[in-house]
């Protein structure tokens, strides 16, 4: 069997994903059923997706400041065999380092901005227009003004939330012209991921909601005359 029909084959048996992201409380599959399909993967393949996927959650990774992150991620960037997969970490990597800025920058406001470690050509960026609201890249990069704004108001659920979208939106530009490929599939499994993610946080906030409307339904209660 070929890998290009393989693929096709592997793709046509899954079911699509949504076009808005927040559309939806959980994957389209389990990932017991896509962990099945993904075995018609080529060897290597599989094992630059299971890489791929480990750099790519969302949790900082333990034991690693973030400088260490970046050094990190572009090590592991050159172990891989697809270009493809260079590209996703790369794009990756730039958006947690406006992300860093931001969080560096609002709790050292004293750093010295002509010292902070990134990755991507928006370094030298950043660190010349360090104390600009937006790195003065508001105008190529629309959703920074968004990002900062929460950020600095502590809304971080938000946060998380329009970082979701703005991957969903990145991967949905990455799908064109990729159908039947490796890196359709690749595009298939981090849109699982974000869907995976996304429904965690909405269990997490249904929780937190239903613990906040128990507490002010008991606040009034003298506990000691029952």
């Amino acid at each position: 069997m070929s890998d290009a029909f393989k693929y096709t084959l592997l793709i046509s048996s899954l079911p699509q994903h949504p076009e808005n992201l927040f559309s939806v409380d959980r994957p389209p599959v389990s990932r017991i059923q896509l962990d099945n399909r993904l075995a018609l993967l080529e060897e290597q393949d599989a094992k630059d997706l299971q890489r791929i996927e480990r750099l790519l959650l969302w949790q900082k990774i333990p034991g690693l400041e973030e400088s260490a992150v970046f050094s990190h991620f572009k090590a592991e960037a050159q172990q891989f065999c697809h270009p493809f997969l260079r590209d996703v970490l790369t794009w990756r990597l730039e958006l947690r380092t406006l992300l860093a800025a931001f969080r560096l920058r609002m709790t050292s406001p004293d750093f010295d901005g002509n010292q902070f470690q990134g990755f991507g050509d928006r370094v030298l960026q950043i660190r010349r227009h360090w104390r600009d609201k937006h790195f003065g890249l508001a105008s190529r990069i629309p959703w920074i003004v968004q990002a900062q704004q929460l950020m600095e108001a502590g809304e971080s659920f938000a946060l998380e939330k329009l970082i979701l979208s703005v991957t969903w939106q990145h991967h949905l530009r990455l799908a064109n012209g990729h159908y039947f490929d490796f890196p359709a599939v690749v595009i298939y499994v981090m849109r699982w991921d974000i869907i995976s993610r996304w429904s965690v946080y909405q269990a997490e906030q249904a929780v937190t909601h239903f613990d906040e409307l128990v507490s002010a339904g008991l606040s009034g209660i003298d506990f000691e005359s029952l």
